[in-house]
């Protein structure tokens, strides 16, 4: 393992949702470590808050709009010439809202914005790790992965996503390039800033009762999934691949 406190040095890291939680926390932090940081982020206070800080290239964009995607990978590679780490943060959730209440529209919300925007990140970026044999990605999913605490389109598209994770690390895995996910538990963020309707009041009442009746911490700070995105995305983790990595407190284990 690295002994150097700046393990991403001479890296470039292009984050979406780098405009606050989690995203947020893993663009400080990897620029921290010497990596130079183009954050994706859709909302105008998101940018105010990553535009102080440095080595970091601010980029608006829709990550569900295709033009978007490609917009904001070319203006990465003409700053800083490849990608060598892509972390799919940026994701919306579905408010508890049970099957019978999930109307076609906040599936496809969710859907297009949890699953099909990493994969079209993700098909994008991947062309030039290729060219290179070189490249990280991560995904950062959600313990409703596999537990079905959420609604079915949140619990649907993270489950994808670890599907999507595995599908890539073995697909490229003789090519020079790792994918791997996070699945965290709950993260004090606001991620219900980004989806236009009111919570579902009985499903939220249900999950948290579930939540809550676990041994173990019921939330954490994005900075603590913004290290373990830090030792999956650097050298010290060369040899992880296909990994799914809960870090939720032992939820998982409940």
């Amino acid at each position: 393992m690295s002994t150097s406190p700046r393990r991403l040095q001479h890296k470039v890291a292009l984050i979406t949702g780098a405009g606050s939680g989690i995203g947020y926390a893993m663009t400080k932090l990897f620029t921290a470590h010497g990596a130079e940081v183009s954050a994706i982020a859709h909302r105008e206070a998101g940018l105010a808050k990553l535009a102080g800080l440095e080595n970091v290239f601010p980029i608006q964009a829709d990550i569900t709009k295709l033009e978007d995607i490609n917009r904001l990978v070319d203006d990465t590679q003409s700053r800083f010439g490849n990608i060598d780490i892509l972390c799919n943060v940026a994701g919306i959730h579905d408010f508890c809202y049970p099957l019978d209440e999930t109307t076609d529209e906040l599936w496809d919300m969710v859907l297009n914005t949890d699953l099909k925007a990493p994969f079209q990140v993700s098909r994008r970026v991947i062309k030039g790790m290729l060219e290179r044999s070189s490249g990280v990605i991560l995904n950062i999913g959600s313990l409703t992965a596999d537990r079905g605490i959420h609604g079915p389109s949140y619990c649907a598209a993270k489950a994808g996503l670890v599907g999507m994770t595995l599908s890539i690390a073995v697909a490229y895995a003789t090519r020079g390039i790792r994918c791997n996910a996070i699945n965290p538990g709950p993260v004090r963020t606001q991620i219900g800033d980004y989806v236009p309707i009111q919570g579902h009041v009985e499903g939220y009442k249900r999950a948290w009762g579930i939540i809550r009746g676990m041994p173990v911490p019921q939330q954490c700070e994005p900075e603590e999934i913004a290290l373990s995105a830090l030792f999956l995305c650097s050298d010290d983790s060369k040899h992880i691949n296909g990994v799914t990595l809960a870090v939720d407190g032992g939820m998982s284990a409940c």
